[in-house]
């Protein structure tokens, strides 16, 4: 029976650096994975608190035109108060308290806006001043012709509050 020792050195195999340098590469690119999924996780949640936030801006403009548009008079005006006559002869309220914007007519009440970090009412009068494409405003009940309404809403996504872009609106009385 004869023995013999074969070659080693030709045999493959893997040293402990070898394993540590992929190691390191799976540990970045799992890293990597998870920092780009948190990353995408908070843009979206952002994303959708602003989406919610134009919606309800939208629906509220929408709203306050219907109405304003529609209006005998105005009755009463603060910067956070207004009360109308309506076209009906029921009294149109629109309210700013507390964060909220609350439209109540009648018996029937309705937030159409919510989380609200500031909204102010402001009187114009119809005239627009020259080269400026802006209504003059006034103080008078009577020269009341348009209403302009400024507001940002504030949306907490996470931790974080972010606030809205300001949005101003004008709306032409037409009586």
């Amino acid at each position: 029976m004869e023995c013999r020792i074969t070659n080693t050195r030709g045999q493959a195999a893997v040293s402990l650096a070898e394993y540590v340098v992929a190691l390191g590469i799976g540990v970045l690119l799992v890293a990597a994975v998870c920092a780009f999924s948190l990353f995408t996780g908070r843009s979206l949640a952002t994303f959708s608190a602003f989406t919610d936030a134009d919606l309800g801006n939208r629906r509220a403009v929408d709203q306050m035109t219907k109405d304003f548009r529609s209006v005998t008079a105005l009755t009463n005006y603060s910067t956070n108060i207004l009360n109308f006559v309506d076209y009906d002869g029921l009294p149109l309220n629109y309210v700013y308290d507390a964060g909220s914007l609350m439209r109540s007519k009648g018996t029937q009440s309705l937030v159409l806006m919510r989380q609200c970090s500031r909204l102010q009412f402001s009187m114009n009068m119809r005239n627009m001043s020259n080269g400026t494409f802006l209504f003059f405003p006034t103080s008078n009940l009577f020269e009341c012709k348009a209403i302009s309404v400024d507001w940002a809403c504030r949306r907490k996504v996470g931790a974080k509050s972010t606030e809205d872009t300001p949005q101003t609106a004008t709306i032409v009385i037409r009586n």
